[in-house]
């Protein structure tokens, strides 16, 4: 599917039929964008004969587009500078989508036009084409405003992103604190693993945006590079704030495994406390279950007041250990 937008001595028109493509460019129009969304992981005729014969791009450049590489890359051509840059689907609202939510968007920028390829709604893209619909000479003055803004949409994913799995983050803080369970680290092991996927697209991503901070090919005035060096340093922060979230990932479970043993060595000093105060009463059972007789004591209070003696030993010696443990403060 295909739709474009262009601006014309100050009037903006839409056009989907892409055999009209090619005239539209030959006027020379202020601005041209074009979005092409992919589908059934093909291109048609009609769009492959735009990409090649009308606007001149390079086979690998087209080959890029329809084989997403998942690693942001940025090449400049004779005639154009193809980049492709990746973002975050802002309706993941769980751990679970988040490693799904990436997607890639391929850019062709020339010196009047502007192509994004992609597969899949994008829905910041649909809310920017409509804009440019109905505020042309806000949405589309310029080449390098329409850049900046795909790229700050982009940011934006990110941020939005990371705020979820900040507030995530929160939330099993609290319960490392108070009860931590498999769950829990099941959970923050799956968190690492969407960081670690963010990580692999955002640390390359920074050359791309690092590139329109120079001049490019006429395509980006020195004016606006100041615009690309906001958009650096922005997505600089995201790579800063994934190396935080990473490191609150190890301390998170270094949290978990010390309260884990610190339940486990409760039980255990618990249980030992609970052995060593009934320890006397086991030896004093012990003694007088062997099938010896007599014993000193049957002659000192006969065979029938003997059972009284021996309760009153285990009595007596059960409650002095657990007043010397507890005047030790072993519990």
């Amino acid at each position: 599917m295909i739709r474009a937008i262009y601006l014309k001595n100050g009037e903006s028109s839409t056009e989907t039929r892409v055999e009209n493509l090619p005239a539209i460019l030959a006027k020379n129009p202020t601005l041209l964008w074009v979005d092409i969304v992919i589908e059934n992981n093909s291109f048609t005729n009609e769009e492959i004969s735009l990409l090649t014969e009308t606007f001149k791009f390079h086979e690998l450049s087209i080959e890029d587009c329809l084989f997403p590489q998942y690693h942001p890359k940025i090449e400049e051509f004779e005639n154009y500078v193809f980049a492709a840059i990746h973002g975050v689907r802002v309706k993941a609202k769980d751990l679970s989508d988040f490693e799904d939510a990436i997607y890639e968007v391929d850019i062709f920028i020339g010196k009047n036009f502007l192509i994004t390829v992609h597969s899949g709604e994008i829905l910041f893209i649909d809310s920017m084409f409509e804009k440019a619909k109905l505020k042309p000479q806000v949405e589309l003055k310029s080449l390098e405003n329409l850049l900046y803004n795909i790229f700050q949409r982009i940011i934006v994913s990110f941020e939005s992103a990371l705020d979820k799995i900040g507030d995530r983050f929160d939330q099993l803080e609290d319960k490392l604190l108070e009860n931590p369970t498999k769950e829990t680290m099941q959970e923050l092991f799956s968190i690492k693993k969407v960081l670690l996927n963010f990580r692999k697209i955002s640390e390359p991503q920074q050359n791309v945006y690092i590139y329109f901070t120079r001049e490019t090919l006429g395509f980006i005035t020195k004016e606006q590079t100041a615009y690309f060096r906001d958009i650096f340093f922005q997505f600089v922060r995201i790579n800063q704030s994934l190396s935080s979230h990473n490191q609150m990932i190890g301390s998170m479970l270094e949290v978990y495994v010390s309260g884990v043993t610190l339940k486990l060595n409760e039980v255990i000093k618990f249980l030992t406390v609970i052995a060593t105060i009934f320890l006397p009463a086991l030896l004093i059972t012990s003694y007088y279950g062997m099938n010896v007789l007599p014993f000193a004591e049957h002659r000192i209070f006969g065979n029938e007041n003997v059972w009284y003696f021996a309760f009153f030993m285990i009595v007596l010696t059960t409650f002095l250990t657990y007043l010397f443990i507890k005047r030790k403060k072993w519990f």
